[in-house]
């Protein structure tokens, strides 16, 4: 299914000379940052995320407290299945709505709490950026790095599977480097 863009979120504001950018993808952009904020101050600041902490470190003993650690993480997966149907909402107007159109970014999110760090939000967030920026940059610039070394056609070749091979590749070195993530949740 295809949907439209809400009418009042048409439209492109202008970024530079003849840079034209779509007003429902700075939406987007606003959305992920508030769901990043309010899931921040979730996990951080309130019982539930203190709960949630706990229960994830040592379910047991959150058990013994009194807590049933069962109806708990049905909380978690429930607000996480929520938070999948917003983010295919935002998307549809972008993407055509279908089954499993999420299967390609779970691979991405699995790259990104590898390299950030499992367990920290500040290292999903970072590492987000750091693979968005890595993956854009490799697939924009590497055909010109590679003319560097090779011809223009070749170049190309060699290009979009090495563009595509970045992020594997710079969560490879993070794991070599720092097993626990360029980030990693506090102790």
């Amino acid at each position: 299914l295809s949907l439209p863009a809400p009418e009042w979120l048409s439209g492109s504001i202008a970024l530079g000379e003849g840079i034209l950018y779509p007003v429902y993808r700075f939406a987007i952009i606003a959305a992920g940052l508030g769901v990043a904020a309010l899931l921040w101050f979730t996990v951080e600041k309130t019982r539930a995320g203190m709960l949630v902490r706990a229960g994830a470190s040592d379910a047991p003993m959150v058990s013994a407290l009194g807590v049933d650690i069962r109806k708990l993480f049905m909380g978690v997966v429930a607000f996480g299945t929520m938070l999948a149907g917003f983010a295919g909402a935002m998307a549809a107007p972008i993407l055509s709505v279908e089954p499993g159109m999420g299967d390609g970014v779970l691979i991405l999110a699995f790259v990104v709490i590898v390299i950030g760090g499992v367990g920290s939000i500040r290292g999903a967030f970072f590492g987000a950026l750091l693979v968005g920026l890595v993956d854009t940059l490799g697939r924009s610039y590497s055909v010109d790095l590679m003319r560097l070394f090779m011809g223009p056609a070749a170049a190309r070749g060699v290009a979009g599977g090495l563009s595509s091979m970045l992020i594997y590749m710079l969560m490879a070195g993070t794991l070599y480097v720092r097993p626990d993530g360029l980030w990693p949740a506090r102790r």
